[in-house]
């Protein structure tokens, strides 16, 4: 009965704090609509080129070279000249000879000028060239001494927006935690009841198991909200349902734990919520949001390894599409660290009742 009450008594509190309840659904929504709508197809690169495509049978070949997803690499233009481009002009690459096979070689010469500050894109525009080079050079020569075999971790090709979204829903389960657990100690301060919370006849272990619970249940239904808007525009769903129902409750939990102890110390939802924020968002980066930790070093890699959110994308990525992933490590890490949160709680709880005793005579 008293972790009953304690529980109606934290889902009553919702409508104090509405806006920082909304922004924990709003946050990843908007990673997933601006990353993954805005990047669902390929980008299509504009260039100048001299001659024009009707011209050189190569520029014909990459005026056709495209991405898995059909999209073309490069939009070209004709150029007036083979002169290297002004400020206001795109990059331009120029046919100086027509590659060829002569007496069973290959040559050619191409000159790409570029004109683009931002290294991103100056390698992009390069990449893609490259790979159009490749692609005709392959079409030239009747067999190649280059074979390749690829080996898939998954059965299918994953668009990279379901991938994402998926990815972005990890994001939303540690911001959840953190913000629905540090609301539920800091609307403590707000509301004047710190001093209650000590002489309640209820039990810490008590207080903290329902504050627990009803937090777990506010993250649960944002994440339900997530899952629904993410399946209607991806239509994926996880295909491993218990593993995945066990791994969002971890991380919710472990999350939750961490944010009643932020709030314990910080007596402001907004400067809780925004240390909520940018924790949720460093952990998810350093956990392989953006994509596999390899790709940062050995530094991101060794702090990857001690980071609860690579454990979690792992896991859910597997959920989703199967593959290859680590499970048993997986579950372990999270499970040590839903114990070590939960440990953290109970003695910053106990330590800041104790505070407040001392203030209270």
């Amino acid at each position: 009965m008293r972790i009953a009450s304690i529980l109606c008594k934290e889902l009553k509190c919702v409508k104090e704090d509405i806006s920082f309840h909304l922004a924990t659904l709003i946050s990843p929504l908007l990673f997933l609509l601006a990353f993954s709508l805005m990047l669902s197809s390929g980008i299509l690169l504009p260039v100048q080129t001299y001659p024009g495509a009707e011209s050189s049978p190569f520029l014909h070949a990459m005026e056709n070279y495209r991405a898995p997803d059909g999209t073309a690499y490069l939009e070209l233009h004709t150029a007036a000249d083979n002169v290297p481009p002004s400020n206001a002009e795109s990059n331009l690459i120029v046919i100086e000879e027509e590659p060829s096979v002569h007496g069973g070689r290959i040559t050619g010469k191409i000159t790409h000028y570029l004109n683009d500050v931002n290294e991103n894109m100056t390698k992009n525009f390069r990449n893609r060239l490259s790979g159009a080079i490749a692609s005709y050079v392959e079409d030239l020569r009747p067999a190649g001494n280059v074979l390749v075999h690829e080996r898939t971790a998954y059965a299918q090709d994953i668009p990279w927006d379901t991938g994402f979204g998926v990815s972005v829903l990890v994001f939303g389960l540690m911001l959840s935690g953190l913000v629905f657990g540090m609301l539920s100690m800091t609307s403590e301060w707000g509301n004047r009841t710190t001093q209650l919370l000590k002489l309640t006849p209820y039990s810490s272990q008590a207080i903290l198991a329902g504050k627990l619970l009803a937090n777990v249940i506010k993250c649960c239904l944002s994440g339900m909200a997530f899952l629904l808007i993410f399946f209607a525009i991806a239509k994926a769903f996880p295909v491993h349902p218990v593993p995945f129902v066990l791994s969002l409750l971890l991380v919710y939990g472990t999350f939750v734990c961490l944010g009643m102890c932020l709030g314990i110390h910080v007596k402001s939802s907004l400067t809780a919520f925004l240390i909520s924020l940018v924790s949720a968002l460093v952990l998810w980066v350093g956990g392989g949001g953006f994509g596999p930790l390899s790709y940062y070093g050995d530094a991101a890699n060794i702090l990857g390894k001690l980071n609860p959110a690579t454990y979690a994308i792992d896991i859910i990525r597997w959920c989703y599409f199967q593959g290859r992933a680590q499970l048993a490590v997986g579950f372990s890490v999270l499970s040590l660290a839903f114990a070590a949160a939960v440990g953290l709680l109970f003695a910053a709880y106990t330590r800041w009742t104790h505070r407040e005793e001392g203030r209270a005579s």
